[in-house]
Formats: C-alpha cells, structure tokens, sequence
C-alpha cells in the first residue's frame, strides 16, 4: 500500500479541554481531558490510517528521556522516524465549549541547534527514496531552523515526482507557495499571500489563479462553513458541506489535508486527480473530524453519509 510521509517540524503534545462554557477571568470546571501526542502532521498521519492509509511521521522530538511524544506515537500506532532536536516538546490547549466555540492556545516551541536542517533534509531524502506515494509537509517552523525548509523538503519531491501538500503558513507559506506544492491555505493565510483580505468566492479564485501562475501545484482554499474552492492549472471547482457541523474544529484542516493526500498518492500527480472526488473526500472528512472530541479522529459514519450527498461544482 501506497504510504503517505507526513513531515512535522515543531511537534506537540496537544491537550484538549471540554467544558460547558468559558469564562475569562473566571474559574472553569473541565468536564473532559484528552492529552495525545499531535502537531498538524501528526493529526494527518492519523487520519490518513484511519481511512486506511499508510502513514508515516517524520518529526522533530525532544532530546530528554522518557519521550513524551514518542511515546504518544506509539500508542497511537503510527510509525515514525523521529530527530531528536527540542529541548521539550510544546504544548498546545482546545478548549472546547459545549457550544461549539473554540479557543485554542498554542506554544510557540523552542529553538532548534545549528545542524538540525541538515538531519531534517537527510531523513527526509532517506523516506522519499523509500517510496512515499504523496507528501505533506505541515504547520510551523520552530525557531531557528528557518522558514525556508519547507519548501526545501517540497523541491526534493518535485525532483523525486512525489506530489507534495504544504499546509504552512507565514514566510513558510511563501517560500513553498512558488515549489510545486498543492497548497492548503485557510481564507486568512490565502488572503495573506495575495496582500488584501478576501471575501468573495471571485476574489479567492483570482487569488489561486495567480498562486498557480506563480508557480503552485493547485490552491484548495479551506473556507470552514462555507466549503472549498478549488484552482488547477485546467479547472475551477467550489463545493459545500451539506450542513452545519457543531464540534472541534481545531483538526478539521488536517483531515482536508489527509483526504487530499490520499488521493494525490493514489492518482501519482495532480493532473492525473479526479477532483471532483478528491473535494467531495475533502469536505466530507474536515466535517467528520469536527465530530470528534480531539484532532487527529473522524467520525467514519458521517463521513460515509455525506461523501454521497456533496455536489461539486466546476465553475470554469
């Protein structure tokens, strides 16, 4: 089976609370805790297995023993290749409120030694060799090792014919945005790199129609609610979900991210994807995951109901 290699560069163990309702400045009894080793990567390789895909993590850890977030791998059963280079491992906290209302606080991570972008660009040259079917390079760059990494990593897999999602942001997401990359923006990263906040469905694909002329794979903007949007180099797409979903949202770009993967790898290249299969997959699954009390799971029943209900549009 085709094996999606999934790249994580600042790690995290991602702890989620839920609670009735949130309160600031006042004391906040949580109902539920969940604590799992996550990162965006992470949360891809984990839902890519779910749906029945191999996975691997290839990730920063920390240096001191036991290893939290190795351990957390383990126990979730995804393989790994792991380089020890932080410290400590971040955390990052969902407060999940009865009401569907998330507030997400997020560590920024430690810095990395000189050194660790050459171990990062070994390994992965060492698991794009070994035959990964598609890529996906995902969220932050920790400090010090340079926002250009990314789409180093994404360079090397235009050179391997390996297609690559990059699911970054900030300078990360402008430096992969010209690499052959199929990226992933939600509407403010998207609006970042076009330099103007968008709004209408025109003005995000205008948006990926210049990404794309710039030198990007595909543009598949995450919109939330209001569904996808879709630019390749031939087509336009746009599809909605079905209905409204009330949960946590936080992995909900990381299952797109994985759906995605699975049938890039499956098709070997962007031109050769069936994209109205691929966003219905997309919506289908960031939905799924929204029904799930942490990131990283999909509600496998859901997904199945509204994979047939979804209606993709071509809109040139």
């Amino acid at each position: 089976m085709t094996t999606i290699l999934t790249v994580t560069l600042n790690p995290a163990i991602d702890v989620t609370y839920r609670v009735a309702g949130l309160a600031v400045g006042e004391t906040v009894r949580v109902a539920n805790v969940r604590s799992r080793a996550g990162g965006k990567g992470v949360n891809v390789a984990a839902v890519a297995r779910h749906l029945g895909s191999d996975s691997l993590v290839l990730a920063l850890t920390g240096r001191a023993e036991p290893d939290e977030f190795r351990a957390g791998l383990d126990r979730l059963g995804l393989p790994h290749h792991l380089i020890p280079a932080l410290d400590a491992v971040r955390r990052t906290v969902a407060v999940v409120e009865d009401n569907g209302v998330t507030t997400s606080l997020q560590e920024r991570g430690p810095a990395v030694a000189a050194g660790v972008r050459d171990e990062v660009v070994a390994a992965f040259r060492a698991e794009l060799a070994a035959g990964a079917g598609a890529v996906v390079i995902s969220g932050s760059v920790p400090p010090g090792l340079g926002d250009e990494v990314p789409a180093r990593l994404a360079v090397l897999c235009a050179q391997a014919g390996v297609p690559v999602i990059a699911d970054v942001s900030g300078a990360a997401l402008r430096a992969a945005a010209t690499a052959r990359t199929v990226l992933v923006p939600n509407r403010d990263e998207l609006s970042e790199l076009a330099g103007k906040r968008l709004h209408q469905s025109g003005e995000i694909v205008a948006a990926g129609r210049q990404l794309v002329r710039d030198g990007a794979a595909a543009v598949v903007a995450t919109l939330g609610e209001e569904g996808v949007i879709a630019v390749t180099a031939d087509h336009e797409f746009g599809v909605r979900p079905v209905e409204r979903v009330v949960g946590n949202p936080t992995g909900a770009g990381d299952a797109a991210a994985a759906a995605l993967a699975r049938h890039l790898a499956a098709a070997g290249d962007v031109s050769g994807m069936d994209w109205p299969a691929a966003l219905a997959d997309v919506v289908a699954t960031s939905a799924a995951a929204v029904l799930r009390p942490v990131a990283g799971e999909v509600d496998l029943e859901a997904r199945a109901g509204w994979l047939g209900a979804l209606t993709v549009k071509e809109t040139a």
